[in-house]
Formats: structure tokens, C-alpha cells, sequence
């Protein structure tokens, strides 16, 4: 047996061993297998990584990624613009194309559960959460995502090798949008923070599952770019919840007595906008009139358009729309991204 036969049998080895430990209940298993080498990780985990691909808006890209977390095609990824937009379609490792609807979504954790939609019967490998990991500081760990778009079909997705150099509570903002995760979140010591790459799989050195990476966003003191992703173990009752049809967003009822925002009324005297009545917790941000002549009749806003978003802002509900417009000043010119018969459409708003 020539000496690369050898290393090709052994690799396989290793790999299917590999594979029975992250599917296998028994832990004790895993102490009884030799570690995989980078090239094993890197193949054992590329096949549950989706590209994601939705609709861009303002200065946010139309891509992103995510991590198929069952066999029946659930994914989970960060809840962001391309959530909020819709228009989102998922490529599976080899090549697949999928519409994509959204199961449910946490604010609380920044996260988003979607659902491919699929033939009966098809089934994906997927990383199962309750192999999460909490690593050392000082592990080494491999980032898998989509970053600028480098795979658009069944191409491999980019991995980026480093270690975890902290786990903190992180205060960062992208725009006017805070950071809502308040436990402490994995910083990384790799460049993760780039386009496209928000949704993907942080792992450690044996691949197991350790960190959906983050956004792009700065340090809210230092206004540095941060390379983060928040604990899988932390994510793993969220999807929980979420899967079984449970709320997971728990905020007292008065969270946002503190918080500034434009009453109904000067929406409507000054804007000359009134949205639909907000009868539920989160409803969207439908328009249901524009008075002519008014500033938003001057935008091109019409009656039926679903505000999204507010500069970089996602906005899930009119309560949120009220919010970021009263952090603007008066003169202020702000860019909203409106939804209007399945497609987006930016109109800018000057603030009286």
C-alpha cells in the first residue's frame, strides 16, 4: 500500500469516527478518538453551512449565512435585515436552492429560526445543539461563513482559523441599533467581521458546535469593529422554544416607558402619517394613510408600504418606527427602506 493510499484510509478513519462521536449520545466516546486535523473539520462541517440571500438595503449587503440545526431543515442564523426584508432564499452545501420561511425569532438574542421549504421525506445533516461546547479562553476554534459572497452555489464557504481571546458581555452598536444580547457573547481573535458572514458556525478545534457568528458592528466606546458570536449553548433553548411554538422574548411589560419615541399624533400632524392601528405587541409597520402635500406625501410614501427599515435600523414593528425616528433631529433627512408589492423601495424623509 503506497504511502498516500495509506494517509487517504486513515483520514477516512478518522472522519467516520469523527462523525459517529457528534451523532452519538455516549461522551465518553469522543475521549477514545484520535482529533481530527484541520482538512477533517473543515469537511466534517461544511455540509451544514447555508447560504443565505435575500434583498439589500442602504448600505447592508444581500447575502448572508446560516446553520442547518435539524435534519428537517431548520436554520438558524442572526436576526437581521435580510430576515426582516423577506425575499430570502437558502443554497445548501451542494448547490440546492430553497425558498425559506421564518419560524420565529428572538430580539432578546439577535436570533432568527427559518425553515427550508422542502420535498417530504428530504433530510440534511445538521449540527446538533446538544453537542454545544463552552471552549477556554485560549482555544482555538474555525469561523464558517459566506463572507463576501465567495460560494453562490455548491461551493465551499470561507473558514477562517483563530481563538477565543474572551468571553464578555460585549456593548456595540451598528448605527443607531444597540447590541441586545446581555450575556456574555465569545470574542474572537480572527477577522469574522465581514460581509456576509453573520449567521455562521463558530466550532472548535474537533469541529464541535461553539458560536453563531455575529454582525458587523463596533464597540459602542471604542467605535472599533468587533469579532464575536454568541454561545450556542445559550442560543440552544431558544431554538427549543422557538420549534415548539413557545415565546422567548420575556421583557416586562413597561420596557419602553423610559424609551423616547413620536406619538400617533404628532406622526400625523407633522409627518402627515398614520400607520395601522397597534392593537398587538409587535405590529408591523404597515402606512394606512399619507396626507397629501404633507412630508411624507412629499417622500413618495403611499398607503400600504411596510416600513423596514430606518437607516440601518430594522424595524419589526410600528412601536420600533416610532422609536428610531425620535432619535433624529429636526432638519435631519432619513433614509427609510419601505416594502411595497414585494419589492424595496428607498424614500428619504425629512424630519420637521
Amino acid at each position: 500500500m503506497t504511502s498516500v493510499l495509506r494517509r487517504n484510509v486513515a483520514i477516512l478513519q478518522v472522519l467516520v469516527g469523527v462523525v459517529l462521536v457528534l451523532t452519538s449520545p455516549t461522551a465518553t466516546l469522543m475521549a477514545q478518538m484520535p482529533s481530527p486535523t484541520h482538512l477533517e473539520v473543515v469537511a466534517l462541517r461544511q455540509p451544514v453551512i447555508v447560504k443565505l440571500f435575500g434583498a439589500s438595503a442602504g448600505s447592508l449587503d444581500s447575502y448572508g449565512t446560516g446553520i442547518l440545526v435539524s435534519k428537517e431543515g431548520h436554520v438558524l442564523t442572526v436576526w437581521n435585515h435580510l430576515v426582516s426584508t423577506g425575499f430570502l432564499t437558502a443554497v445548501t452545501a451542494d448547490g440546492k436552492r430553497f425558498p425559506v420561511d421564518t419560524i420565529g425569532t428572538s430580539a432578546e438574542h439577535d436570533a432568527a429560526l427559518l425553515k427550508l421549504k422542502t420535498e417530504p421525506g428530504e433530510t440534511f445533516p445538521f449540527v446538533d445543539l446538544a453537542q454545544a461546547t463552552d471552549p477556554e479562553v485560549g482555544a482555538s476554534v474555525y469561523a464558517f461563513s459566506n463572507m463576501f459572497r465567495v460560494a453562490a452555489g455548491n461551493e465551499p464557504v470561507s473558514v477562517v482559523h483563530g481563538v477565543i481571546a474572551a468571553r464578555v458581555p460585549l456593548e456595540a452598536t451598528q448605527g443607531r441599533w444597540k447590541f441586545p444580547v446581555k450575556s456574555p457573547i465569545w470574542l474572537i481573535d480572527a477577522i469574522t467581521n465581514n460581509s456576509g458572514a453573520a449567521g455562521g458556525l463558530l466550532t472548535d478545534a474537533a469541529g464541535m458546535p461553539v458560536g453563531l457568528i455575529g454582525r458587523e458592528i463596533r464597540h459602542a466606546s471604542s467605535r472599533t469593529w468587533v469579532n464575536y458570536a454568541v454561545p450556542l449553548t445559550m442560543l440552544k433553548p431558544v431554538v427549543d422554544a422557538i420549534m415548539a411554538g413557545k415565546k422567548v422574548d420575556q421583557k416586562p411589560k413597561d420596557a419602553t416607558a423610559d424609551v423616547a419615541m413620536i406619538s400617533d399624533k404628532d406622526l400625523t400632524a407633522k409627518y402627515g402619517l398614520t400607520m395601522v392601528p397597534n392593537v398587538v405587541e409587535r405590529t408591523p409597520a404597515f402606512v394606512d394613510d399619507v396626507a397629501k402635500d404633507s412630508l411624507s406625501g412629499k417622500s413618495g410614501l403611499q398607503r400600504g408600504d411596510l416600513i423596514v427599515l430606518v437607516e440601518d435600523a430594522v424595524i419589526t414593528s410600528i412601536t420600533d418606527f416610532q422609536q428610531q425616528l425620535a432619535t433624529f433631529r429636526t432638519g435631519q433627512r432619513v433614509s427609510l427602506t419601505i416594502n411595497r408589492d414585494d419589492e424595496l423601495k428607498a424614500v428619504e424623509l425629512r424630519v420637521p
